[in-house]
C-alpha cells in the first residue's frame, strides 16, 4: 500500500504560478511583450506534471493559469477575422500586464528585503561569519524552479528517469526523519553541493524525500540555496 501523506510539501512559502511563468520566459530568453504561448504552455504543463510526481501540493492558482494559457493558445490558433476599424486586443495582453505588474512587485519587495538586511548587519559578528556573509552576498539566491531543474539534470545523468512516474515503495523513513538527517549533514559541513545529497544508489523514494526535505529546510530558513553565477552548481548553506 502506498502512503505519501507524510511527504507532501505545500508551495505557499515558495513561488507561485506567475513566478513559474516569469522563470520560463527568462530561461528561454523570450520577450515578455511577445510571449511564445505554445512553448510556454507546453513547458508550464511539464513542470506541473513533475511537481505532481514530486508530491508537491499544487494549489488551484496553478491550474487556473494552466487553463488560461490553454485558452490563450486556442484563441491564437483560430483564424484571424478580416481587418476591421477597431483592431482586436492581443489575447496575451492581459497576462503580459499581470506579469509586468507582478515583476515590479517582486522587485520592490526585494529592495525592502535588502534594507532589512542592512539593519541586521550593524551587529558585531565574528570574522568567520563576516566572511561567510560577504561571500553569500556575492552569490545568486536560487528559486524553486532552478532547484527542480537541477534535480531533473541529476536524475537524467544518473538514469533515474521520470517517464513512468515515481512509485513509492513501503518505506519506514518519514519526511521529519529525513529533514533531521539533511539538517545535521549540512550543519556539519556548513556548505555542500545540492547534488551531493543524492547518492548514486538512491531509490526514487530517496530522491523525492530528500528533495522535499531540502524545500522544508529552505522554507524554515534553516538553509539557503545559492549559485556563484547563473546555471552554476547549486550550493546549500547552513544559516
Amino acid at each position: 500500500m502506498e502512503n505519501t501523506d507524510t511527504c507532501i510539501v505545500k508551495l505557499e512559502a515558495f513561488e507561485g504560478p506567475l513566478d513559474l511563468l516569469l522563470y520560463l520566459i527568462k530561461k528561454h530568453e523570450i520577450d515578455i511583450y511577445d510571449i511564445h504561448i505554445a512553448l510556454i504552455t507546453e513547458q508550464y504543463l511539464q513542470y506541473l506534471e513533475l511537481m505532481k510526481e514530486l508530491n508537491l501540493e499544487i494549489v488551484g492558482d496553478y491550474l487556473i493559469i494552466a487553463a488560461e494559457l490553454g485558452h490563450i493558445k486556442s484563441k491564437m490558433l483560430l483564424p484571424q477575422p478580416p481587418e476591421e476599424d477597431e483592431e482586436e486586443e492581443d489575447p496575451r495582453a492581459d497576462l503580459v500586464r499581470r506579469l509586468i505588474e507582478y515583476q515590479r512587485y517582486k522587485d520592490a519587495a526585494e529592495k525592502f528585503s535588502n534594507l532589512e538586511a542592512l539593519d541586521r548587519d550593524v551587529f558585531i559578528r565574528v570574522s568567520q561569519d563576516e566572511r561567510q556573509e560577504d561571500n553569500e552576498s556575492q552569490m545568486l539566491k536560487v528559486d524553486l524552479w532552478s532547484l527542480i531543474d537541477s534535480l531533473k539534470a541529476i536524475c537524467t545523468r544518473r538514469n533515474f528517469g521520470w517517464s513512468d512516474g515515481i512509485q513509492f515503495d513501503i518505506e519506514t523513513m518519514t519526511l521529519d526523519d529525513r529533514v533531521k538527517q539533511v539538517r545535521s549533514l549540512i550543519s556539519l559541513r556548513k556548505t555542500m553541493k545540492f547534488e551531493d545529497l543524492f547518492v548514486e544508489s538512491a531509490t526514487r523514494f530517496d530522491i523525492v524525500i530528500t528533495f522535499l526535505s531540502i524545500l522544508e529546510l529552505i522554507r524554515t530558513h534553516t538553509i539557503a540555496a545559492y549559485q556563484d553565477f547563473p546555471f552554476a552548481p547549486i550550493k546549500l548553506i547552513y544559516l
